[in-house]
């Protein structure tokens, strides 16, 4: 069952935080296969939700106060329906769930939710329920081409449409949803079986962390350069970090990689501070001065400038650490500075994936 999400007003889809906000707030559908951004006045509109309701599945319409009202008349015409006031909300009479400023209908194969956002504000609650019949893989250590040839054979026989993509080098997101007749959970055992520890079940895998670690007493803490603080943003954006985040040091300068770290000087100045000796000792130092059990730290050239031909943009050394061992290695990511700065920090919780995954089931 496919799951979209129509926006309908420019306050709303120009407002990049929220719609990070409403983004996160669908998570539990499992994931969006389509965003479409409209205007309040569109042309496009009625073929678009004439469009969509013929495909089925979950649709979610967000507009702005000035679209609320003339999108659930359209709707209420089309599903040969009329507007009644319930609760001091107009909507189509055939709705018998709705909330403030949400509602939700059923048409055919279709179920609609309709809500009011205004930035700045909470969000309406979201209506609509998560399907059973989707769901996300992760799989690791592996590329996509051979994640493809393996889950191929099993979801021919559950009946499971997969889609993947490659996040950063080593982690495969498979997007799995059931067919007509797919028997998805049986499709989760089979993967499970067939890849063992090298795939988690999850919408939501820094969620799956936190939940993991915390259940096991386990701490993580973070010593960044390059990528500037968003190890420790991605996942204190997730309710719960606390109980699992010690803190980080974003260390950009040498200066303060040797004061706060304890990177040594000798270290910085022979092999410079994008190099896996120097990687390894903001490891040592984060571990130290946190008293976590885990540590990520990554250092690089995210560009446009700052390259070598010894050291091009994209170089970034990433590493993970416990109390026993330590992984680092030197990756060399494409793209432009954002691109590769969520690359790596990607790649670092890949790594924590890798060292604590005894810890994670």
């Amino acid at each position: 069952m496919k799951n979209r999400l129509i926006v309908i007003g420019k306050n709303i889809y120009l407002n990049e935080p929220f719609m990070e906000y409403i983004e996160r707030e669908l998570s539990h559908l499992g994931f969006l296969a389509q965003i479409t951004k409209l205007p309040e006045t569109s042309t496009d509109t009625v073929s678009l939700l004439q469009q969509e309701l013929e495909i089925g599945g979950n649709l979610v319409i967000v507009t702005n106060k000035s679209a609320f009202t003339p999108i659930a008349k359209l709707l209420a015409t089309m599903i040969d329906d009329t507007l009644i006031l319930k609760e001091n909300l107009l909507i189509p009479s055939k709705s018998d769930i709705y909330d403030d400023d949400s509602f939700l209908v059923q048409h055919g194969a279709c179920t609609v939710n309709v809500v009011l956002a205004d930035p700045g504000t909470t969000l309406p609650m979201f209506l609509i329920e998560h399907s059973e019949k989707e769901g996300i893989l992760h799989l690791f250590q592996m590329d996509e081409q051979s994640a493809g040839v393996l889950l191929e054979p099993l979801a021919k026989t559950h009946d499971v449409e997969v889609s993947l993509t490659t996040l950063t080098p080593g982690w495969i997101q498979a997007a799995c949803a059931s067919k007509k007749y797919g028997q998805l959970g049986n499709f989760f055992k089979s993967a499970q079986q067939l890849f063992g520890d090298k795939v988690i079940e999850s919408t939501d895998i820094f969620a799956y962390l936190i939940h993991h670690l915390s259940q096991n007493g386990k701490s993580v803490t973070f010593a960044e350069s390059c990528t500037g603080g968003l190890l420790a943003a991605q996942l204190t954006s997730r309710a719960g970090s606390s109980a699992i985040f010690k803190g980080s040091l974003v260390t950009y300068s040498n200066k303060m990689k040797a004061g706060w770290l304890g990177v040594e000087k000798e270290i910085l100045e022979k092999f410079g501070a994008v190099s896996q000796p120097t990687v390894e000792q903001m490891l040592t130092g984060a571990l130290e001065i946190a008293q976590a059990d885990y540590a990520l730290a990554v250092s690089g050239i995210a560009g446009p400038g700052g390259g070598t031909p010894q050291k091009p943009v994209g170089t970034v050394v990433i590493g993970a650490a416990d109390e026993n061992r330590s992984i680092v290695e030197t990756l060399h990511f494409d793209g432009d500075r954002n691109y590769i700065q969520k690359q790596s920090m990607l790649y670092a919780y890949k790594l924590l994936i890798t060292i604590a995954r005894e810890d994670l089931s």
